[in-house]
């Protein structure tokens, strides 16, 4: 390295230079890019798929939020205009099912239908074959209820795929149709998936180096914004004191975040983010309590409590539910605060009925538990939808993220619509899928599959595959409530994304609770490790 010293004026002291290359990861460059980006969406001498697959390949990358309106635009003009995308093979099909029906539009499964009678056995050479099955595998967790077609797609994909890899010795191909058929794109976590999609998009002959270059760095900035946030979480956590005073409750303040980040990663919800943290920080706490921890009664006086919402309501609570209230109060009372002081929305009335709701949810889990009494599926379901805890997150997130605050929108908040029901719902049965075995050990809380097993005087496995299948039939519900639905995109879309952060958390056991391989990897490829530039 040359080191030169530079010229002096005014008797100043020597100064040196390494003469080293100025940044050029400047606003500036990235903005360049982005705008390279648009050119290649807005040009009209591409064809459909074409289009499609750059629509396909930004999302996936984790870029298309900075693309919204130019992606909006160009789906638009595709659904009315179908017949140009829909004619030419299974994949273009699919692959504009599949596009079309994420961004809220009720395309017909009828041209996928049309496609899969005329594709037959399809024998096109192995690469394309796949490419062919994958766009179909993936399109059909799109469908919706009644869509029978799509369903027996899904079973007939899963098959043929399974075939064609045991044929085949490209391990590429293998990785890529097993990160498939582990879970469906549609189901996964963005930003986990966004990593996972930059490594495989790098090793593609169709990669294109600006997509390729603006995701790596995209990639990092989220991350370094991400880290920025839970410095200062870390902070607040510590100073609440909470873990210390209940040192019988879990203290997963990284998970929790990392939950915040799968519901809202975009970076203008920092506050959404910040608040769901601090509330999932708090449920973890406070369902320890109602699981382990408590006697019933204490459980009755602290359900009490929270549905007084007053600070006087703490007297006869013992000194950990003291703590515990006390921590929950001014926590989301500071958060109702700012909301007011910024946007003079008053949002107490919806927060507090959300924990008042999830509260008595675990307090009747506790009195089944307590009482020795399994409640049939249905019974347990119908409960357990709101003891995930959903509510408060999403409660949050609706307020935490500039939506427009409506009459029917909050009429709507209140009620619990579908769209949340089904969301919470995917939660729950995710969790019990991962964490049931454990807890039927310690004795805890009955969950859906020993429901199930009781109930129907079934094995635990063919409980766990009849629950998985209503997993899949409550995505099916999910799917189809998002049309009429008076929220706007932005929020639906994170109502979706915690279903797909369910999916990603319990994907190989219990992400919360076990601080196991799988759950350090998730939070080191996100939150820590950066990519390599």
């Amino acid at each position: 390295m040359c080191i030169k010293a530079s010229t002096t004026h005014n008797n100043d002291p020597l100064r040196r230079s390494a003469n080293y290359q100025r940044n050029i990861w400047v606003p500036q460059f990235i903005e360049s890019l982005q705008s390279e980006v648009k050119d290649m969406l807005i040009d009209d001498t591409v064809g459909c798929l074409t289009k499609l697959e750059l629509i396909d390949d930004l999302e996936r990358l984790g870029v298309g939020y900075h693309f919204e309106k130019e992606v909006k635009s160009i789906l638009a003009i595709l659904f009315i205009n179908s017949d140009a995308c829909v004619k030419d093979d299974l994949h273009s099909t699919a692959l504009y099912f599949r596009l079309l029906r994420q961004c809220g539009y009720k395309v017909s499964q009828g041209n996928v239908i049309n496609q899969i009678n005329m594709s037959g056995n399809l024998r096109l050479g192995l690469c394309e074959e796949v490419k062919e099955m994958l766009s179909l595998y993936e399109a059909s967790h799109l469908g919706l209820r009644g869509e029978n077609i799509l369903h027996e797609a899904k079973y007939r994909t899963v098959k043929h795929l399974k075939l064609l890899i045991n044929e085949n010795k490209d391990s590429s191909l293998a990785e890529e149709v097993n990160h498939a058929l582990e879970l469906p794109l549609h189901w996964r976590m963005p930003r986990l998936e966004a990593k996972y999609y930059i490594h495989a998009y790098q090793r593609e002959e169709k990669m294109n180096p600006i997509l390729f270059e603006l995701a790596m760095l995209d990639f990092n900035m989220l991350q370094s914004t991400y880290q920025h946030e839970l410095r200062n979480l870390s902070s607040w956590w510590k100073h609440l004191g909470l873990s210390d005073k209940l040192s019988f409750a879990r203290d997963r303040l990284v998970e929790s975040f990392l939950g915040s980040v799968g519901v809202a990663y975009k970076p203008q919800y920092q506050c959404c983010r910040e608040w769901i943290t601090k509330s999932v920080c708090l449920i973890i706490a406070i369902d320890d309590i109602y699981d382990i921890y408590g006697s019933l009664h204490e459980l009755e006086l602290f359900t009490a409590a929270v549905e007084r919402w007053e600070i006087e309501a703490m007297e006869g609570l013992p000194d950990y539910m003291k703590i515990c209230f006390l921590a929950l109060f001014n926590t989301t009372n500071d958060i109702v605060y700012m909301k007011y002081k910024e946007d003079g929305v008053d949002i107490l009335l919806y927060v507090k009925k959300a924990w008042a709701d999830f509260c008595k949810a675990m307090l009747l889990e506790a009195k089944w538990s307590k009482m020795g009494y399994m409640p049939s599926l249905n019974e347990y379901l119908e409960n357990a939808w709101v003891s995930s805890s959903t509510t408060i997150g999403l409660v949050l997130a609706f307020f935490g993220t500039g939506q427009p605050v409506t009459h029917e929108a909050l009429i709507s908040l209140n009620n619990n619509p579908d769209l949340i029901y089904y969301s919470a719902m995917i939660l729950r049965l995710c969790n019990d899928l991962a964490t049931s075995s454990a807890e039927l050990e310690r004795g805890d809380v009955p969950s859906a599959i020993q429901c199930q097993m009781h109930e129907g005087y079934i094995s635990q496995e063919v409980a766990r595959e009849n629950i998985g299948d209503l997993i899949s039939e409550m995505w099916k519900k999910l799917n189809e409530s998002i049309y009429d639905s008076p929220f706007e995109d932005s929020f639906i879309n994170i109502v979706v994304n915690n279903a797909r952060t369910a999916h990603s958390i319990y994907q190989h056991g219990d992400g919360i609770g076990v601080q196991d391989h799988e759950a350090k990897k998730r939070v080191t490829e996100l939150l820590v490790e950066p990519l390599s530039i």
